[in-house]
């Protein structure tokens, strides 16, 4: 993935939606989900994909 992502910006991740909730130096972010009122960690952002 090429492009920049901020937090609150909708992403896919393994075919689901999801919001950016935090983004880390390392390169990973943390993905909320809400509608299973959930916080993923520690994705890689070249796994995900803007939409």
């Amino acid at each position: 993935m090429n492009e920049l992502v901020w937090p609150g910006m909708a992403v896919k991740w393994r075919r689901v939606e999801f919001e950016v909730n935090s983004i880390w130096q390392d390169g990973t972010v943390d993905l909320w989900d809400a509608d299973n009122h959930a916080l993923i960690e520690d994705v890689p952002v070249s796994d995900l994909e803007v939409i």
